[in-house]
């Protein structure tokens, strides 16, 4: 007999075996004893997480011949013909090739026949986010209202992009990314089984390459034992995958905390020798950072962080001699670094400007003093005053001569105008009444300064603000027709002569913010006096 590979080998055959999973077997098998069975799954989830084995033991289940029971008996003719794929009461579709109208035509004039061997005709479509929007048009119709005897279980990794018609008629089951220490558990089954040597260590790094899914994790074991043999050990594993060693970035973050560049450049060149991929390094250099960064911010790291108790203890060493602004910082270099070397034809030059970037001073100041200093600036800014530190001209002043109060000239303030007693307020009070006259005076002015607002009034001009889309409107205000006739109906309204000015509502708020600075400006004048303020952009 050929070879067969471990993840073909170990697929679990019965919902016990599912790692992971529980919260979608123990539903299938409640639903199977209370005879509950629906038309259409849709199981969704990362990759190598069981959606097409989560299937294939629910159609056995199903179908068998001792059933339909919780588990399969994997003993009769249905469930092991369904075990070799050779079943035709269950039909497995790769929608990825098979994806057009024709092939879902094809489909819906099969799922009429009634099953051969077993109670019901089950397909599974497996990445059935591949489907043009034609076929799942086809296939809407017959998901709805199957004939009784047709299941249909969908598989996919991207649901989002299954329409919504479709996901309406379906079970939905999400799988999730099943956890490191399961992964170790069924790896170690594995290899007490072929007896092959190795350790908790190993196992970990594996799980953890995994990200998740226990096929993977399945496939990079058989490539380590046939590249070790008998014997699968963390330097295979890393020679395998093309990752670094753990005390390498050790080492690494040891040269970040001494500032030695020199060595940092030369531990790249060693691994840039050994063949390694660089993003990769990146990659585990962030992942070696956040452990660090845990073990300072909780005091139960070890439950979060997925590695042995030796590489804890070295951790929370190294994790005493650095700082939490220096992590951060690290972080921040070393996640850019990834994404740049991903796209980069010089992937070594960008870690090693990244490893000279982390090698610097740490700054001055951290997180927490530059927000302290932040607040106590806008504290003083609501107050309403300019500190003296602005204060930077030191010559002596002249002495203040005493002014004559006969003869002194009182002057008028800055917004009084003679003969104008209208206000702002006032104006914008009686602007609806406004609008109501200039309606029936004319229609079409009306409709044009529906989008304007009045913003503001010096002297006797008022200035209209208008949103930037709306220039067109604004450009008609302007027009002479329109302008006179608007004045004319705001004199009879407030018995005021005003001349109206139309402006966009950004030229305004710059206005605005300059009037804010002068006033800051007076105000620091009055306070100071007016030859000692120096001002720098």
């Amino acid at each position: 007999m050929s070879y067969m590979a471990l993840y073909r080998e170990w697929r679990p055959q019965i919902f016990q075996d599912i790692v992971g999973q529980q919260h979608i077997t123990r539903t299938l098998q409640n639903a199977i004893k209370a005879n509950r069975i629906a038309h259409a799954y849709l199981f969704c989830g990362p990759r190598g997480t069981g959606k097409t084995t989560t299937a294939k033991v629910f159609a056995k289940a199903l179908n068998c011949k001792e059933g339909p029971n919780a588990e399969p008996c994997n003993q009769c003719n249905n469930c092991i013909r369904i075990t070799d794929g050779v079943s035709m009461d269950v039909l497995e579709i790769d929608a990825a090739s098979n994806r057009g109208i024709d092939e879902i035509r094809d489909l819906r004039e099969k799922v009429k026949f009634s099953p051969t061997e077993g109670r019901y005709r089950i397909y599974i479509i497996d990445e059935v986010h591949m489907l043009t929007t034609e076929a799942f048009n086809a296939l809407l119709k017959t998901l709805e209202e199957p004939p009784h005897h047709v299941i249909f279980i969908l598989a996919t990794t991207e649901p989002h992009k299954i329409p919504t018609t479709i996901l309406s008629r379906c079970q939905r089951f999400d799988f999730r990314r099943i956890g490191t220490g399961e992964i170790v558990d069924r790896l170690r089954d594995v290899c007490e089984s072929l007896q092959v040597q190795t350790d908790e260590e190993t196992l970990t790094l594996l799980a953890k390459t995994a990200e998740g899914g226990l096929r993977d994790a399945l496939s990079v074991l058989d490539q380590c034992i046939a590249f070790g043999g008998q014997r699968v050990t963390v330097e295979e594993v890393n020679t395998v995958l093309g990752t670094v060693d753990q005390e390498l970035l050790f080492k690494m973050v040891d040269y970040f905390i001494n500032k030695d560049s020199t060595s940092a450049l030369f531990l790249i060149d060693d691994i840039v020798n050994q063949g390694k991929d660089l993003r990769q390094f990146s990659k585990d250099m962030t992942e070696h950072l956040r452990n660090l960064l845990l073990i300072q911010v909780s005091d139960h790291a070890g439950e979060l962080i997925a590695v042995t108790e030796s590489t804890l203890q070295m951790l929370e060493e190294q994790a005493q001699k650095v700082s939490r602004n220096m992590i951060l910082r690290l972080i921040d270099i070393f996640s850019l670094t990834e994404r740049e070397i991903r796209w980069s034809n010089q992937p070594r030059l960008n870690l090693e400007l990244a490893v000279i970037e982390a090698c610097k001073a740490e700054p001055k100041y951290s997180f927490e003093d530059l927000a302290a200093k932040v607040e106590e600036l806008e504290a003083i800014i609501r107050q309403g005053y300019v500190t003296p530190a602005i204060a930077v001209n030191s010559k002596k002043q002249p002495e203040k001569q005493p002014v004559d109060q006969k003869n002194s000239v009182k002057l008028a303030p800055k917004n009084d105008v003679p003969g104008n007693s209208l206000t702002l307020e006032a104006l914008k009070n009686s602007w609806p009444e406004i609008m109501e006259k200039l309606k029936k005076a004319k229609r079409t002015a009306h409709a044009f300064l529906i989008e304007g607002n009045p913003v503001g009034l010096s002297g006797r001009r008022l200035i209209i603000a208008f949103p930037e889309d709306y220039a067109f409107h604004k450009e008609n205000i302007e027009k002479p027709e329109n302008r006179e006739i608007i004045e004319k109906v705001i004199k009879d309204i407030t018995g005021e002569e005003i001349r109206v000015k139309c402006k966009f509502l950004s030229e305004t708020m710059s206005e605005e913010n300059e009037e804010e600075e002068n006033s800051l400006v007076e105000t620091a004048i009055q306070l100071f006096g007016e030859n000692v303020i120096e001002f720098s952009d």
